[in-house]
């Protein structure tokens, strides 16, 4: 059993790395292999999504999260953004709990 899954992988890796070779369609131009640029956009890092389910014997736990940017000044120092999260315990012995949301905003100021 061991020695057919070992076999199996093999092939898909090698299958994976034919497949991920880079094509040049024109063979004149040689392919360029440069680091994509580096952006300072803070921006990008501001929007979080989270959630998950988790079950056991007691029930289903349920949980989002979420982090949205909504101003930015025109020069980048001040930001806001809005924040909100809802959790709740579902099923069991125990039964269904209340449910567990919140909001709330940020402000944040670059020196």
């Amino acid at each position: 059993m061991n020695m057919k899954f070992t076999i199996i992988a093999l092939v898909c890796c090698f299958a994976s790395c034919i497949v991920a070779y880079p094509n040049n369609p024109n063979p004149e131009q040689k392919l360029r292999w440069d680091p994509p640029q580096q952006r300072n956009d803070q921006q990008q890092n501001r929007f979080q999504l989270d959630g998950g389910v988790g079950h056991d014997k007691f029930g289903k736990d349920v949980h989002v999260s979420g982090q949205v940017p909504v101003w930015t000044s025109d020069n980048k120092r001040h930001e806001v953004d809005v924040a909100g999260h809802y959790g709740q315990h579902l099923g069991g012995p125990y039964g269904n709990s209340p449910p567990s949301w919140g909001a709330g905003a940020g402000y944040r100021f670059r020196f």
